[in-house]
């Protein structure tokens, strides 16, 4: 097994406000629930955390790409949702909102509405997590609420997806 090099990237999420409000389920977003949305956004960027897990040189194989939000966030969503579960909902659809435009700014493809499909990892891809403090489920989960792992360049959909078998979008499942 080769060990996968891990690249810190750079992503540049833009808020954007459509995509939120379908995730949401809003037709329309209070100006003071706005402004709540504008601090968190702000205040959870630095938590945002995107690297490539890149194959040896010359080694064959996929590369992936790796986004994942803090456990601060995780924690500061936990918190509006105790003090008031609307605001708690909209929190948690601001950092899905946030990881997956971070996704998007590095993968155009995601824009046109195509899925980021989840890749089972090799014991490379899962020597990489451990490294980075990240544990893998058998659910297809790492132990991040807002996280997103698929290749890198974009290299397909439900065909590469290890959700195939059991996500309602499945496009390939009979």
């Amino acid at each position: 097994m080769s060990a996968l090099k891990i690249v810190e990237m750079e992503a540049k999420p833009e808020f954007n406000i459509f995509y939120f409000a379908e995730l949401n389920g809003s037709t329309r977003i209070e100006h003071s629930l706005m402004e709540s949305l504008e601090k968190y956004w702000n205040e959870w960027m630095p938590h945002l955390k995107v690297y490539k897990l890149q194959q040896p040189e010359g080694g064959k194989g996929t590369d992936f790409l790796l986004l994942y939000l803090e456990e601060e966030v995780e924690n500061a969503v936990e918190e509006i949702w105790q003090a008031t579960p609307t605001e708690g909902l909209a929190h948690h659809n601001l950092a899905i909102t946030l990881v997956m435009s971070a996704a998007q700014s590095l993968l155009p493809e995601l824009e046109e509405g195509k899925c980021a499909p989840l890749p089972k990892p090799g014991e490379a891809a899962l020597a990489a997590f451990e490294s980075l403090g990240l544990t893998w489920n058998q659910e297809g989960t790492v132990n991040r609420q807002y996280a997103v792992f698929t290749p890198f360049p974009y290299s397909g959909g439900c065909d590469v997806c290890y959700l195939e078998e059991t996500c309602p979008k499945s496009q390939t499942r009979h």
